[in-house]
């Protein structure tokens, strides 16, 4: 019988190219995966735009005082800066560190009790200090936002609920597996925020009830992520540990550290300013601001859905030293991102008029007219740099994000006081995007001078091209007296042109195969 013999000169070339070809094939079918699931989360993510567009810019203006719009958006956004000072950058660590524990079922759930537990440590330590400071903290919204204080202790408990939302989710992207976990944050929780605010205007809650309600929806999601980890055989909770070495029981808490000072910081950059608008304007002027930075926020939902695929790969190829993938990982993914910001953001810009005409109670919203403009901005110029952070979380160089976060943090909260009082919810939006654009373009310089990596080509210059004459077009398309109408056809209009362009001019390879494959079925 014949037998490979890799000692001969000629047969250990073929073995390494063989070897090679294989690492090739596995990449290219990982590739294949970070496109399918990014197109399934895009898909999903754009569905729970569009139920929170109902939500958000129709329900609650027509049954909710802007008061309660903005006691209900302050409890979230509390919470959702809570939770990142609760579990100390678990989440974090777990994509991070999946690739060394996560070898199969068993131990992949003794890694993940590990990581429950010290979550449910960070809040504890949370909690203790919550509870010493909660003077300090009624005392911020005391005077213009008084009837926030009844439910501050509700953002406790929902910040529990998310914390043990974000490790499970971490979780579940670490093995792959993104469309559940992002159907149940972008789809069931705001189908449930729908039906329970037409239960509140049918008069079956109070407003309290209705407020105490919201929590329920989001463990209600949280529980359902559990059963599909049950059911998929992946949480397979256990008190056996896995063996970590000291070095790397010092190295995974140091990461952790800088994970949560890091994550803390993106969260004051991206929640602060709603706080503060509350806290200096009151929560009327709070439920203004945070349905125009929702509006805005339609732009970033592709970087969100990218990001979530492509991190995991990301730690694997630093894992395997791979730098290659990493870069093509990063042009991709940053080139993708603007075409479809880009487009998305000349389309809220050319309709923003109709939506506010769409709207209950429109006189009071439209006041947020040039929130949407400026934080669109500063969200496109999030997708312009690419995965920067994520590279960066999962180099060597994790610390210098930590760094950068808490000095743009730090900024944000001095620009937000000094800007509001001046400037009122406009001097919020500039805040928030000044310190995206910063932000950003550091990092891309720290990535460029440190890895050698960098996302741009000239098709970048030729999608700016194309989106300046997409609004050109825009400009001279005749309004129609029926607004609907006149979004549908603008926004057709618009994304023929451009999606002409970018597919006429072969800018991104991976949009011209998904349309070739679409038409060939």
């Amino acid at each position: 019988m014949f037998r490979f013999d890799p000692s001969t000169t000629a047969n250990r070339i073929i073995w390494e190219v063989g070897c090679a070809s294989n690492q090739y094939l596995k990449y290219l079918s990982r590739m294949g995966l970070v496109v399918r699931q990014s197109i399934y989360t895009t898909v999903i993510s754009y569905a729970g735009v569009v139920i929170g567009y109902i939500n958000l810019l129709y329900l609650y203006p027509l049954i909710l005082a802007p008061e309660q719009i903005g006691a209900l958006r302050t409890l979230q956004d509390a919470a959702l800066l809570f939770t990142p000072f609760a579990q100390f950058g678990i989440a974090q660590s777990i994509q991070r560190y999946f690739p060394q524990f996560g070898k199969d079922q068993r131990q992949s759930g003794a890694f993940l009790s590990l990581m429950l537990v010290a979550a449910l440590c960070g809040f504890a330590v949370f909690f203790l200090v919550f509870t010493l400071f909660r003077g300090d903290i009624a005392g911020y919204f005391q005077v213009k936002a008084e009837g926030f204080l009844e439910y501050l202790s509700l953002t406790v408990w929902l910040t529990l609920i998310l914390l043990l939302t974000a490790v499970l989710e971490s979780y579940s992207r670490s093995l792959l597996k993104t469309v559940v976990p992002s159907m149940l944050r972008e789809l069931v929780v705001r189908v449930l925020l729908g039906v329970l605010v037409g239960i509140y205007f049918m008069g079956y809650l109070t407003f309290d009830q209705f407020i105490l309600s919201t929590l329920g929806a989001y463990l209600v999601c949280l529980l359902i992520l559990v059963g599909y980890l049950w059911r998929t055989g992946d949480l397979q909770l256990s008190v056996k540990w896995p063996a970590i070495n000291r070095s790397l029981s010092i190295e995974m808490i140091r990461y952790s550290l800088f994970g949560f000072a890091g994550t803390a910081g993106m969260i004051i950059i991206g929640k602060m300013d709603s706080l503060m608008v509350a806290g200096l304007m009151g929560l009327a002027a709070n439920a203004v601001y945070t349905t125009a930075f929702y509006m805005a926020t339609v732009i970033e939902i592709p970087k969100r859905a990218m990001s979530q695929v492509a991190m995991p790969l990301i730690a694997r190829a630093f894992e395997k030293n791979d730098m290659e993938a990493i870069r093509t990982l990063y042009q991709k993914t940053a080139l993708n991102q603007f075409i479809i910001g880009a487009l998305l953001l000349l389309g809220v810009a050319a309709n923003l008029h109709n939506l506010f005409t769409l709207m209950p109670n429109s006189a009071i919203y439209s006041a947020g007219f040039g929130v949407v403009i400026v934080i669109g901005t500063g969200k496109l110029a999030d997708m312009f740099f690419g995965p920067s952070s994520e590279i960066i979380v999962l180099s060597r160089y994790y610390w210098f994000n930590l760094i950068l976060l808490l000095i743009l943090a730090a900024m944000t909260v001095v620009l937000n006081n000094l800007l509001i009082p001046q400037y009122g919810i406009i001097g919020a939006a500039y805040g928030a995007a000044l310190s995206l654009i910063l932000f950003n373009f550091v990092k891309f310089i720290f990535v460029w001078i440190k890895l050698d990596l960098q996302p741009f080509s000239i098709a970048f210059v030729k999608v700016a091209v194309i989106s300046a004459l997409t609004w050109g077009l825009h400009m001279v398309v005749p309004p129609f007296s029926t607004v609907v109408i006149d979004i549908l056809v603008r926004s057709l209009v618009m994304t023929a042109v451009f999606g002409g362009l970018v597919l006429w001019w072969r800018l991104s390879p991976d949009a011209n195969d998904l349309v070739e494959k679409v038409l060939k079925r």
